[in-house]
C-alpha cells in the first residue's frame, strides 16, 4: 500500500478550488416545469512537481525506485457534467447526474486515465410527515488516488464501485422524527492482483430526532453493518481465514434545517469492530478495535459572501482481505470561500491528518499529512468561469519510503449553463 492518507484529501481540495459539481443553483438555463437541464464541461491544466508522490532518493529495488523517484508532468483534465433536476415543490426534488474526468499526461502517457460517474439524489418530505432519501453513486474509475481505504494510491487501478444510502421515516407533531436507514457499499477490482480489495458493506440502522431550537436539530443513532470480501486470490483455495467484520456503532449530534445560517452535521460517537476469523492464512491474530469515530462537515455563512467549512472525521480502516493490519484515520480541516469583488471569489483551506497503523510490530507506522491550498476564482458571466490555483500536500512518517512533498499549479475554465 502506498501513500497512504492522501486520497481524501486530494478528492476534497481539487474539489474545493474548482468546484465541478452541478447543482441546481448554479446553471439551470434549460427548463421544463419544475425540470432544469444542467451541462457543464471544465477544462483543467496541472503542473505537478511529484506525480508518483515519492520522496526523490533511490533505492536498490528497481520497483521501488520508480515509485520513489520525484518526476514532475503537466496533465491536462477534461470533465464534462450533466445535471437533471426535478423540484417537488414544498416536498424535495431528485437529482440525476453524470461527472467524468478524463486526465492527459504531458511525458508519462502511459499513467492517462478516466473516471466516470453517475449520481442519484432524491429527497422526499411529505406535508403528513413521511420521509424518504435515496443516494446512489456509481463510478468507474482507473485513476491513481487509490480506494477509501487507501489502497493502490500512486498507480493507475480500474475498479468500479457503488455506494448506497436510503433513510425512511416519520416526522411526528413537527418536533420529533423517527428514521431506519440502510446503507450498501460495494467495489470491484478489474485485476485478479487486486482481489484484496473487493468487499460488500451492508449496514442498518435506526435514529431519533428532536427539534429544540427553531432550525436546529438534536439526533441520537445506532448502526450495525458487516464487510464480506468477495473473491479469492490466485493461490488461495478458501477464504475461511479472510477480514470479513462485524461493526456496531452509536453516534450523537446536530442537524440544521435549510435556511440557517449553519449547515450540514455535527456527527461524533464510538464504534466496537469484530472480526469474523480471528487469524489470517499465515497464523496472524487480528486485533479487534473500539474507539471513536468522527463525520463532521460543519458550513457557516455568516453573510452572504463569506462562506466557513469545518470537517473532523475520525474511522477504523482495513488495509486488505488477506492480512491483519488496520489503522485509525483521524482528520481536521477548515476552509473558506470568500466573496471579494462582485465576481471574484478567493478559496482557501488546510487539513492534517494522522494516520496510526497497528503495523509493524514495536515500531508501527504513523504518518502525519498536511494540505494548504488557495485559488482565485473569476465568473465572467453566469455560465463561464476562469480560475487559478495552488495545492500543497505534504507526508511525514517514521517509514521513509512513506514520505513525500507534492506542489501543483492549476488554472481552469468551466463552462455550467
Amino acid at each position: 500500500m502506498k501513500k497512504t492518507g492522501i486520497v481524501t484529501c486530494i478528492a476534497a481540495f481539487m474539489l474545493m478550488i474548482f468546484p465541478m459539481q452541478l447543482q441546481a443553483q448554479q446553471g439551470g438555463n434549460i427548463k421544463f416545469g419544475n425540470l432544469s437541464v444542467i451541462p457543464g464541461i471544465e477544462m483543467q491544466g496541472i503542473y505537478d512537481d511529484n506525480i508518483y508522490k515519492g520522496n526523490g532518493k533511490e533505492y536498490a529495488n528497481p520497483a521501488t525506485t520508480r515509485e520513489e523517484k520525484k518526476e514532475s508532468d503537466w496533465i491536462a483534465h477534461a470533465k464534462p457534467g450533466l445535471l437533471l433536476n426535478y423540484v417537488m415543490p414544498e416536498r424535495g426534488y431528485i437529482n440525476l447526474g453524470y461527472m467524468g474526468d478524463f486526465a492527459f499526461y504531458d511525458e508519462n502517457s502511459s499513467n492517462n486515465w478516466k473516471n466516470q460517474q453517475g449520481n442519484l439524489d432524491v429527497n422526499y418530505m411529505a406535508p403528513g410527515g413521511l420521509i424518504l432519501g435515496v443516494t446512489d453513486t456509481y463510478a468507474r474509475t482507473e485513476d491513481p488516488f487509490g480506494n477509501a481505504d487507501q489502497y493502490g494510491i500512486g498507480r493507475v487501478t480500474k475498479r468500479w464501485s457503488n455506494d448506497l444510502k436510503t433513510r425512511a421515516g416519520f416526522t411526528m407533531m413537527g418536533n420529533f422524527r423517527a428514521l431506519l436507514f440502510y446503507n450498501n457499499y460495494k467495489q470491484q477490482y478489474d485485476d485478479i492482483a487486486d482481489y484484496t480489495q473487493d468487499y460488500t458493506d451492508n449496514e442498518v440502522g435506526i435514529g431519533a430526532e428532536a427539534r429544540f431550537l427553531p432550525k436546529t436539530w438534536g439526533f441520537l443513532r445506532y448502526h450495525r453493518g458487516e464487510r464480506k470480501y468477495n473473491t479469492l486470490g490466485p493461490m488461495q483455495s478458501s477464504d475461511a481465514n479472510n477480514s470479513d467484520f462485524i461493526w456496531n456503532k452509536a453516534t450523537a449530534g446536530l442537524s440544521w434545517d435549510p435556511g440557517a445560517k449553519l449547515s450540514g452535521e455535527l456527527n461524533v460517537g464510538y464504534q466496537w469492530l469484530v472480526y469474523d476469523n480471528r487469524f489470517t492464512d499465515a497464523g496472524v491474530e487480528r486485533e479487534d478495535k473500539n474507539t471513536w469515530v468522527a463525520a463532521t462537515a460543519i458550513t457557516f455563512q455568516p453573510a452572504e459572501t463569506t462562506s466557513l467549512t469545518l470537517n473532523i472525521s475520525r474511522a477504523i480502516r482495513n488495509t486488505a482481505s488477506d492480512n491483519n493490519e488496520q489503522f485509525t484515520d483521524t482528520g481536521i480541516g477548515f476552509s473558506v470561500k470568500q466573496q471579494l469583488l462582485a465576481k471574484v471569489y478567493l478559496l482557501g483551506g488546510v487539513s492534517y491528518s494522522k494516520n496510526e497503523y497497528n503495523l509493524p510490530a514495536g515500531n508501527a507506522r504513523t504518518d502525519d499529512n498536511y494540505m494548504g491550498n488557495i485559488g482565485l476564482n473569476y465568473a465572467i458571466q453566469d455560465w463561464l468561469g476562469v480560475g487559478v490555483g495552488y495545492n500543497y500536500n505534504r507526508k511525514d512518517s517514521n517509514i521513509e519510503t512513506e514520505e513525500f512533498v507534492d506542489n501543483q499549479f492549476m488554472a481552469s475554465v468551466k463552462i455550467v449553463y
